[in-house]
């Protein structure tokens, strides 16, 4: 099974995502979709850094990487049918060029992906995580643009559940709440697995 969850940078995802994963001890892999086109792009375009696809690379180039990674993706999940696999990307890529969605057709099409997941909280505190994030080089935002790529990040997600068919659910991942959001979203997990 595949869920795709997303959220703006610094929303806490990765850190939510780490929590929930040792506690669900093997019953989920989660995939950066990043990373997977990082490694893909580090070969065929000589990127040096995740955040350098956004700012170098054409529309097209980003295409071709997104529907190698999905085909990894799909290997993936086959090899590991009894697994959950998430799928942590972003629904909306501020580029040079405009936004970009993270979320693109190809997965819709290629990929049974069986729901959404996107992480929030408020932007104040994305704000601060951002700037105690020293391992990223990401763009400074101040709130009003960080609420035009939240409201894109919505409205790919709207679009997608649309297109699909299937559900999004929000998280909410508040500063010093982790145990609360890790909770909601492993409840989550736990019900996907039933179905």
């Amino acid at each position: 099974m595949i869920l795709v969850i997303t959220g703006l940078p610094g929303a806490g995802k990765t850190t939510l995502l780490n929590k929930v994963s040792s506690e669900m001890d093997g019953e989920i892999i989660i995939l950066s979709f990043g990373s997977l086109m990082m490694e893909i792009a580090s070969v065929e375009y000589n990127i040096k850094h995740r955040d350098e696809m956004r700012k170098k690379l054409t529309a097209e180039q980003i295409e071709h990487l997104q529907e190698l990674a999905v085909e990894k993706i799909n290997e993936i999940s086959k090899e590991n049918p009894d697994k959950i696999v998430l799928v942590d990307t972003h629904a909306a890529v501020k580029t040079t060029y405009g936004f970009m969605p993270g979320i693109h057709d190809i997965m819709l099409q290629k990929m049974a992906i069986k729901g959404f997941i996107y992480i929030t909280t408020d932007y104040e505190e994305i704000l601060e995580r951002r700037k105690r994030d020293t391992s990223r080089y990401r763009d400074l935002e101040d709130i009003l643009h960080l609420r035009l790529h939240d409201q894109m990040n919505l409205a790919v997600l709207t679009a997608c559940s649309i297109r699909i068919g299937s559900p999004v659910k929000i998280v909410l991942n508040r500063e010093g709440k982790l145990e609360e959001a890790a909770k909601e979203l492993r409840e989550l997990l736990e019900a996907w697995k039933q179905v």
